[in-house]
């Protein structure tokens, strides 16, 4: 049987593998199910949309201000579930965290 920290590994190099432009990966809760069959590892992470824009060179103020702010608008976090069998150490899928 595998423990917490080897499932919350398992679960971190899946967020890597299955989840494209995720940084910033916070632990936010591990848990095993009540029959000691799988681990449920519950990680957020931050998204980023494409880079804005560059600022043209003439740019005031106003419009770098506003290019970061979009910036900033356009990065979200998103936490999800992650499922590893308690036993082989298998990865067995994902899902959305409705809690949070």
């Amino acid at each position: 049987m595998i423990d917490f920290d080897e499932a919350i590994r398992i679960a971190q190099e899946n967020v890597a593998k299955l989840v494209k432009g995720a940084k910033n990966l916070v632990l936010e809760g591990a848990l095993i199910s009540a029959d000691n069959t799988r681990y449920e590892v519950t990680i957020s992470y931050e998204l980023e949309g494409d880079d804005p824009p560059p600022a043209p060179d003439s740019a005031k103020d106003n419009a770098a201000n506003l290019m970061a702010l979009i910036a900033i608008m356009k990065k979200r976090r998103e936490c999800k579930v992650f499922f590893v069998d308690s036993h082989s150490g298998q990865f067995r899928g994902f899902k959305r965290d409705t809690e949070g």
